[in-house]
């Protein structure tokens, strides 16, 4: 009989937390681009609107640095503090705050 080698395994573990961290250092450049639309949004409605900015501006621009903070959480927090779970509902929350920003200026 001749021994059989066991296949190698892989851990799930540690390719999903990969593919958070790079989905959520992504996160950065949607959330620097919907940064971008909103700063459009807002100069285009100080051109054609009232030219005052509301409430909903100021909590349109304060939806990304907190995107941010929580994309950076996601990305360099340890894998042994962090279990996968967690992780993708921040990288989650990172997006979500991104598109908050933008519909929040929308309502402006």
């Amino acid at each position: 009989m001749t021994p059989t080698t066991p296949a190698p395994t892989t851990d799930d573990f540690v390719r999903t937390t990969r593919n958070l961290r790079f989905t959520a250092l992504g996160g950065f450049f949607a959330l620097a681009a919907l940064l971008a639309l909103t700063a459009m949004l807002v100069i285009g409605d100080a051109v054609r609107g009232d030219g005052a900015a509301g409430g909903f501006t100021d909590a349109a621009f304060w939806m990304f640095p907190f995107g941010a903070a929580v994309g950076l959480v996601a990305l360099v927090t340890p894998r042994s503090l962090m279990p996968a779970t967690p992780r993708r509902a921040l990288v989650i929350a990172q997006y979500a705050l991104g598109v908050a920003g933008v519909f929040l200026q929308t309502l402006d």
